[in-house]
């Protein structure tokens, strides 16, 4: 008999015949009886698959792509300053593979240095519903309150002083997917690395618009001019009124001041003026021989304070004090330009 029969036919011992049905007829005969309970339990298993990609694969999916994006930032405009608050400018792109169309809420993101434990928001930064696409443009104009002020003296200090620093911006945002009803919870965090001022290092006093007078003027100065400074951030900082101490070594000799500062990116001419200690500062060009062999000597600014309409920016004063910035001024030439004579080293007068 083939193993194929349906049937199986087996002698008892007492010589009855009893035909068995095969494990396929049996099988059969199963699945018609309780097809019910198998549709149901088909029915959970895709249940269970479509809650599982809607709950947790599209909001990774989401969270992931997010994450993929890049956030580039052109240009940034701090400007109005005021004691705790400012006008905030921001222009960028957000740029995504854009295999996704999807909308993303409106969110607000906080600001913080991301090499500086705990992570304390200085300030927030409302962003506009943007979608998936693959190149967005966000353009963001607000003013903005002074979240934490020590944590944004402190971004000021890094900022000032440091040629690089990584600023994050993080907050907590929805995507709704095309073609989906649901909107779905995601964290919208980038660590940008933005590039700071790095001491104003190559600021330069122009020789020949430098004025220098034997005595001082009305506003109890008696050196006018200009300066180039060199912005290498993304930022244009609408500073205000600053005033400087100016130091040659250890030794205080006079204020510097600019007034009415705004920071464009790239180089800026502004008009400086000073109160100087001029006896001093010739004999210091006549008897240091580092000086007086070519004239130049280097000037040490540290920031005293910062005013813009009567009030005090503290946070730009903090940061303009962090460290000192060094200016090589050529005073032998100016000397020269203005008072037409040229100092030499005391030893080669003696």
């Amino acid at each position: 008999m083939s193993l194929k029969d349906e049937t199986q036919t087996h002698q008892t011992a007492g010589g009855d015949v009893v035909r068995k049905r095969s494990k396929r007829r049996r099988c059969g005969a199963h699945c018609k009886r309780f097809w019910w309970a198998y549709l149901i339990a088909f029915a959970c298993v895709v249940v269970l698959v479509v809650c599982l990609v809607i709950f947790v694969g599209v909001p990774n999916i989401a969270q992931d792509k997010l994450n993929e994006a890049e956030l580039d930032i052109q240009g940034v405009n701090i400007l109005n300053t005021e004691p705790n608050k400012f006008l905030m400018e921001v222009n960028s792109t957000i740029t995504t593979d854009g295999s996704i169309h999807a909308d993303v809420d409106a969110f607000t993101g906080r600001m913080y240095l991301e090499d500086h434990e705990p992570h304390v928001a200085f300030a927030t930064l409302d962003f506009p519903e943007t979608s998936a696409d693959k190149m967005q443009v966000v353009n963001i104009s607000q003013e903005v309150t002074v979240a934490d002020m020590d944590a944004f003296v402190r971004f000021n200090e890094w900022f000032v002083e440091r040629e690089t620093l990584r600023l994050t911006i993080e907050g907590e945002t929805k995507v709704k997917p095309a073609g989906l009803d649901r909107k779905y919870g995601v964290t919208f965090k980038k660590t940008l690395d933005v590039k700071g001022l790095n001491l104003l290092k190559g600021t330069e006093v122009l020789v020949d618009s430098a004025e220098l007078f034997l005595s001082v003027d009305d506003n109890n100065r008696n050196f006018y001019g200009e300066a180039d400074i060199p912005n290498p951030s993304h930022f244009t900082l609408e500073v205000g009124n600053v005033a400087f101490h100016q130091y040659i070594g250890d030794e205080d000799l006079g204020h510097l001041f600019i007034e009415d500062l705004i920071l464009y990116p790239g180089s800026n001419t502004v008009n400086v003026s000073a109160n100087l200690n001029q006896p001093r500062v010739l004999a210091l060009l006549r008897t240091t021989p580092d000086y007086c062999k070519d004239g130049i000597i280097p000037f040490k600014l540290l920031a005293e304070n910062v005013t813009r309409d009567g009030n005090d920016i503290e946070y730009f004063a903090k940061g303009l004090a962090v460290a000192n910035q060094t200016v090589d001024i050529d005073i032998g030439a100016i000397i020269k330009n203005n008072l037409g004579t040229t100092i030499e080293c005391a030893d080669e007068e003696d």
